[in-house]
């Protein structure tokens, strides 16, 4: 029992700090704002795939509300209602993956494109003003928040998937 509290803490805790950047990120993404335009005009630009703009920064943004939910809104409602934890186990591992997912990519199109490490942040009549690596840390630090998450609740979401939740 306590082991398994143990677990469930810090998996609650990572489930807040990834919704809590995932959730703060779409303000951003839903409304045109220029620094995702900026992020993924740099994208489709570079790779020639015009799905990277205007659609990606709804598409990621979905996948971010997606994982948020899986995280942290649908382990407290299966909490409140069915009061079965394992079945919470397996949504915050399916959100920790699909964390892992979408900040992969992010990654790579940091190190690995004309994107880089550092991105506007703040803007004066549609040209950067300001440039930061907060966005790319943000990337790492909710991708560790996401394999530390699965590995936390992974063993638990098996057991459930083989159909021995106990």
């Amino acid at each position: 029992m306590a082991g398994s509290l143990l677990r469930k803490i810090p998996a609650y805790v990572l489930g807040v700090w990834i919704s809590a950047i995932f959730l703060d990120s779409l303000r951003f993404k839903f409304t045109g704002h220029e620094t995702p335009r900026h992020i993924f005009e740099t994208l489709r630009d570079w790779s020639g795939i015009a799905l990277f703009y205007p659609a990606g920064p709804w598409i990621i943004g979905l996948a971010e509300l997606t994982a948020s939910l899986l995280v942290l809104g649908v382990p407290f409602i299966i909490l409140l209602t069915t009061r079965k934890p394992v079945q919470a186990a397996l949504s915050q591992t399916l959100g920790g993956l699909l964390a892992l997912a979408v900040m992969s990519g992010a990654i790579v199109f940091h190190l690995f494109t004309p994107l880089g490490i550092e991105t506007p942040t703040a803007w004066d009549n549609g040209q950067p003003t300001d440039w930061s690596p907060a966005l790319f840390i943000a990337a790492c630090l909710t991708w560790v928040a996401g394999a530390m998450l699965v590995l936390l609740r992974g063993g638990e979401a098996l057991r459930i998937l083989k159909g021995n939740p106990d």
